[in-house]
């Protein structure tokens, strides 16, 4: 099976398989991803699925949607299905390689190793390959499970340590001039992680962009400043003053 969580929920590798339309059934699919390879006491699946609202015969209707998703997941001209039925609940069996998600901590971690070990070419084509896993908002931005909400939060975080990472290895090849768009665009998009803004302004500095290096600072404090009232950190304020001071550092 190949299940993706890491842009719109996506379910293939066998004949007739499917992602989930039913948000209910999507939902409960999601938790299990999330617990995935663990017993899911049904009280909590409930609680996922309705939160306060349950409905009268929430555990009949749970069984309900237990049994479609099962159906979805086993395809056609197999009898078998990851949906596993216990005393206590449900798990869903997800073996190594199958869920996007873990292809990708992998990935990030290998890169992470290469890196410590100053391998520095491998390192950014591991991140590289870690990265570009990414469709989109993990499981699509959804928002119905307190479960997929961290879950996909801390993904999320993971996701920009992944891309710091890689920016600095980039970087520390001389792949400066490459990555200037992709700094750009990640520095527009989160604008309160001062790393990016770093990088960014490393990268226009060392391609001879001096004014929009100094431009990029501008941006920084302005969103840092309007949106939490405080200023630059010392990192960012030091290489503000080496590039108003001349200096073309060659260090990240």
């Amino acid at each position: 099976m190949d299940y993706g969580i890491l842009g719109q929920l996506h379910v293939a590798g066998r004949p007739g398989v499917s992602a989930p339309r039913a948000r209910k059934i999507e939902t409960l699919l999601a938790v299990l991803l999330v617990k995935r390879n663990q017993v899911v006491p049904t009280e909590h699946l409930i609680g996922e699925l309705w939160g306060e609202h349950r409905p009268a015969r929430a555990s009949a209707a749970l069984y309900v949607y237990v049994s479609q998703l099962r159906k979805l997941l086993r395809g056609t001209g197999s009898d078998d299905s990851p949906v596993v039925t216990s005393p206590r609940g449900y798990s869903l069996r997800v073996s190594a390689g199958e869920l996007d998600a873990d292809r990708f901590t992998r990935l990030y971690e290998l890169g992470r190793s290469r890196y410590w070990d100053r391998d520095y070419p491998e390192a950014a084509a591991v991140l590289r390959e870690a990265a570009e896993l990414w469709r989109g908002e993990a499981f699509g931005g959804f928002t119905d499970s307190p479960d997929v909400q961290a879950y996909a939060a801390l993904l999320e975080e993971t996701r920009l340590e992944c891309l710091e990472l890689l920016m600095e290895t980039e970087l520390l090849i001389g792949r400066h001039r490459e990555v200037v768009g992709q700094l750009s665009a990640l520095a527009k998009e989160h604008t309160l992680r001062e790393t990016f803004y770093e990088y960014l302004m490393t990268a226009l500095l060392r391609s001879n962009r001096r004014a929009e290096a100094l431009e990029t600072f501008a941006s920084a404090r302005q969103n840092l400043v309007q949106q939490l009232g405080v200023e630059p950190g010392s990192s960012l304020r030091k290489l503000h003053h080496r590039i108003l001071a001349g200096e073309m550092s060659d260090a990240v």
